[in-house]
């Protein structure tokens, strides 16, 4: 379930904690930057019910991390586009 996100390779993994009976997440971020690979490790320090869940939240937020890394104006510009779907509570 790798995958490339704004030139970042995103490897997330999930672990289930059979002694707490909630599944846990992990990722690791590697980019190239002036010709160093760089890999950044993310854990995610939350239980979840399932697999999916974990890796779901744990892609999101290495996307995010990468966008704050990179600058947040792809984000922005995203967030304008759909703001008007956006409910506060």
């Amino acid at each position: 379930m790798e995958c490339l996100y704004r030139q970042h390779l995103i490897l997330p993994v999930a672990f289930f904690e059979s002694a707490i009976g909630v599944w846990t997440a992990s990722v690791h971020i590697e980019f190239t930057e002036k010709l160093n690979v760089h890999t950044v490790v993310l854990r995610s320090g939350v239980g979840f019910q399932s697999e999916r869940q974990a890796k779901k939240f744990i892609i999101d937020h290495a996307k995010q991390w990468v966008d704050e890394r990179l600058g947040s104006a792809r984000a922005i510009r995203s967030r304008r586009k759909s703001s008007h779907s956006i409910v506060k509570e």
